[in-house]
């Protein structure tokens, strides 16, 4: 996707006709808009969306307020007035036109609920607008909407993605890149479809009171079920608030000179504590493994000198199972003809060299039988002995982890009370805050390891009702049937939520690489970003001898998630190439729009995140204050700078101080902000690049 231009017509602040045309060289890719704070940056931004999807951001006044209002208070009562976003775009081997609109006649001073209608026209070759049926649909196949927010950015709230409730927008973000949300809409649904098939199912006359009681029961369970990821989703959002707490207040610490050294120590600590209770609970996993396999050989301590001697007689009567038996000699002599056909005739040599062998039957089998019993049975007792020591062996290492993790806890317990021993009242205050942070975080975990022992006791009463259910005789071959279906259903539930998981966790692991990838060439410190298996975005500090969790300031959270779109971008690109889409997931080169990218952010990552864009996407864009970026487009960006605007912001208000009248962009001069002009509103300049 590569976008040509973008027009508006009356569109909020927008008067008239306006146009930006976009830069598309691969190496002049990057657009840059200039406008001041409130000048009408935040509203082109939400132009792409409203025209692409008919959303506008949170942090919009008066949303239903689209058509300009100067035009609109200038209009006499009962003009027709109208509003529209028109963008064009290449996607694929087409160029296609997308506009959104509303109309609606003036009647008073306010503007009524919008009714915005949409259309979309793909560019034939012949250059005839064919129109697209369906374009909503189709606007969201070519990049769909949950994945907007990751192309059209808010600088100043970006960040999010690096907090942990970022985490469920990451990983959205991964099911829709592979198109896994028809997927993820049927492990929610089967469950129902099972249900439903199971109230029509008909038992015989005499149980049929038994089936519907059953059935009730498995309703109210899976009604309970239902309660309880209510209540754990809940708690794991407050959980992930308190997460994001916890870490602004641990940052705060590291920027205090008092506690900074204290801090860096315990988040060393509390890294190590990670580490050793994951591994603690590794091994009790792998000692609940063994247990499971081979637990019964703990209760076989006198079986088997039981069984030696049991079929130590049987060997000796001759009664030891063996693959040639008398019985059969025996067989072939009453009847007296050979299995080969020759006569047993009584006194012949046949018969006689067969009566030999009788006697004989059985012998050598029958000890290769004993030889092969007696090994197998003689090493449980060795199989019973490795596994006590296996078992002392996971004990003594549990036990030490047990021992470490106590003595960790101690440790990061002595920092928090020596941080509160500290003069510094603001010291003290952080660290009140933290303690009260962690323990609202800690009940919610509590909340939520309460509701998945709930569910899963739920769980197995479920189950157990359905077995109850299958053992009930059913009335007619249709039930019979139902029972199938409902087996076929259930099994495709779970067979999908597992696919589900594993394409998601492959896609994490290679956003994951890329991320790091892109970190390498972008951070000038050796901070190790992670995206996690539960989709959040970590950065880790390996400069030391431990790894331990980075400080992450407002220009790390900055690199780190535009780190991430750079991934996504990546990942959608590289899709494209090897045609590895699945399930309708999408593919291509998208580009990026930016607003306030540079944000509150020091020299030095102005200059990087500057120095990282254009080679974030294929095509960038790029709306920025001139306060906000300083001199970097001018020092970084020019090389691959392709097309400047300025968005003149007016304002019919005279008592404005520290105006920005005018802005000088590569030797002209441009109106910037207009005082005292005769509308409100924003106004677009093309900057003459030669």
């Amino acid at each position: 996707m590569k976008f040509i231009s973008v027009e508006l017509e009356n569109f909020r602040p927008y008067q008239g006709v306006q146009k930006i045309v976009f830069a598309q060289d691969a190496e002049a890719n990057v657009t840059v808009l200039w406008g001041t704070n409130g000048g009408g940056k935040t509203t082109l931004l939400n132009a792409f969306t409203w025209a692409l999807y008919g959303t506008l951001s949170d942090d919009l006044e008066n949303k239903d307020q689209l058509i300009n209002t100067t035009v609109w208070n200038a209009a006499a009562e009962g003009t027709p007035l109208s509003a529209s976003v028109t963008i064009e775009f290449e996607h694929g081997r087409h160029a296609y036109i997308v506009k959104r609109s509303v109309y609606a006649s003036k009647h008073g001073t306010l503007q009524p609920r919008p009714k915005p209608e949409l259309q979309l026209w793909r560019r034939e070759r012949n250059g005839n607008l064919e129109p697209v049926l369906n374009p909503s649909g189709r606007l969201n196949q070519i990049l769909p909407e949950r994945l907007s927010r990751f192309f059209f950015v808010n600088g100043e709230r970006i960040e999010a993605l690096v907090k942990y409730e970022g985490g469920d927008d990451v990983r959205e973000a991964v099911k829709t890149l592979l198109g896994l949300e028809a997927m993820e809409r049927a492990v929610m649904h089967l469950p129902k479809v099972a249900q439903k098939l199971r109230r029509s199912m008909k038992a015989d006359d005499a149980s049929q009171g038994k089936l519907d009681e059953l059935l009730r029961r498995v309703e109210d369970a899976d009604r309970m079920i239902q309660e309880q990821q209510r209540r754990r989703n809940e708690a794991e959002r407050e959980r992930k608030h308190f997460e994001s707490e916890i870490g602004a207040l641990n940052l705060k610490m590291t920027q205090l000179s008092e506690a900074k050294e204290l801090q860096q120590n315990r988040y060393r600590l509390e890294d190590q504590l990670k580490r050793t209770v994951a591994s603690r609970q590794g091994q009790e996993e792998e000692r609940a493994k063994l247990v499971g396999s081979n637990g019964f050989l703990a209760f076989l301590s006198t079986l088997p000198g039981e069984v030696l001697s049991a079929c130590e007689q049987l060997r000796e009567r001759g009664e030891l199972p063996a693959p040639l038996k008398r019985a059969f000699i025996d067989d072939l002599l009453e009847e007296g003809r050979c299995i080969c056909g020759t006569l047993l005739v009584e006194g012949s040599s046949h018969r006689a060299a067969l009566e030999h062998w009788r006697a004989r039957a059985g012998l050598a089998e029958v000890e290769a039988a004993w030889n092969q019993l007696r090994g197998l049975v003689g090493s449980i007792d060795d199989q019973r002995t490795q596994l006590h020591e296996a078992l002392r062996g996971f004990d003594e290492r549990i036990a030490a982890a047990q021992g470490e993790e106590r003595r960790l806890e101690h440790e990061i317990d002595e920092i928090g009370i020596k941080l509160k021993r500290l003069p510094s009242e603001e010291v003290v205050a952080t660290e009140e805050k933290l303690e009260a942070a962690k323990l609202a975080r800690d009940e919610k975990l509590a909340i939520i390891g309460a509701a998945d022992a709930e569910r899963q006791r739920l769980g197995i009463e479920r189950e157990d009702l359905k077995t109850q259910i299958d053992k009930l005789g059913v009335k007619d071959a249709r039930s019979r049937r139902i029972k199938n279906r409902i087996m076929a259903v259930e099994e495709a539930a779970t067979a999908l939520a597992r696919i589900l998981e594993i394409l998601s966790q492959g896609v994490r692991r290679r956003l994951d690489n890329r991320i790091q990838d892109i970190s390498r060439s972008v951070s000038f410190k050796s901070y190790e970003p992670e995206l996690t298996p539960n989709f959040e975005l970590e950065l880790w500090d390996s400069s030391g001898s431990e790894r331990v969790p980075a400080p992450k300031s407002t220009g790390e959270n900055m690199l780190l998630a535009l780190t991430f779109v750079g991934s996504l971008i990546g990942e959608a690109r590289q899709a494209q190439k090897s045609d590895r889409t699945v399930f309708q997931g999408i593919g291509g080169d998208f580009p990026v729009v930016m607003d306030a990218v540079f944000g509150n952010l020091d020299e030095d990552y102005r200059e990087a995140i500057a120095d990282f864009l254009p080679k974030l996407a294929s095509q960038v864009v790029i709306m920025t204050s001139k306060g906000q970026a300083g001199d970097i487009v001018e020092q970084v960006l020019r090389p691959r700078l392709g097309k400047q605007y300025v968005i003149t912001a007016h304002t019919t208000k005279t008592d404005v101080s520290n105006a920005t009248e005018t802005l000088t962009l590569d030797g002209n001069t441009y109106p910037y902000q207009v005082i005292g002009s005769d509308r409100t509103g924003a106004e677009i300049t093309e900057v003459d690049n030669r």
